[in-house]
């Protein structure tokens, strides 16, 4: 599939959501709590990522398929948890479930890790549901590691796990 990455604007927004919802709805099925999963609809994910973009050095990006379709997107920047020019932060990843396993969230990841190295941010975190083998073996692949730090949002009533990968790790 050939898809190219943009930088998102504000009106993404419903898009982005589709894709944020879809991939929540699909992915985290026995990964967070019933309840959660069912109130991430189309309007909470709009609710969720429209602060995003008022983030000081938080970039979006999309992915666009062939007829113009968002399938997927990216938000990254500095650490807010790190201070300092050299690290990084992975804020978010999602593709549609229609296009899974095609290597657009490869090409999101690269496109991100890229940015953030050109950047001068290539000590660079995200977090990870535990129970999310998928992601984390993904992320794993990616040179990423689990770093000791765990976290549990009380919006999500899951365990989370801190990746890390620095410019030598890869």
């Amino acid at each position: 599939m050939t898809t190219s990455i943009r930088p998102a604007t504000r009106s993404d927004l419903p898009a982005m959501a589709r894709v944020f919802a879809a991939a929540w709805q699909t992915g985290y099925r026995d990964v967070v709590p019933a309840d959660v999963l069912a109130d991430m609809t189309e309007p909470a994910a709009i609710d969720l990522l429209a602060g995003g973009f008022d983030v000081a050095g938080l970039r979006a990006d999309v992915a666009v398929d062939p007829a113009g379709e968002i399938i997927g997107f990216t938000r990254y920047g500095p650490d807010a948890d790190r201070p300092g020019p050299a690290h990084g932060y992975l804020a978010a990843l999602y593709v549609h479930p229609s296009v899974g396993a095609s290597g657009v969230g490869r090409a999101l990841l690269d496109h991100a890790l890229h940015a953030l190295d050109e950047d001068g941010r290539d000590d660079v975190t995200l977090w990870v549901f535990a129970a999310n083998t998928r992601a984390r073996k993904f992320y794993e692949r990616a040179g990423f590691r689990a770093d000791g730090t765990t976290v549990t949002d009380a919006r999500w009533r899951t365990p989370q796990l801190r990746y890390r990968r620095s410019r030598g790790d890869h």
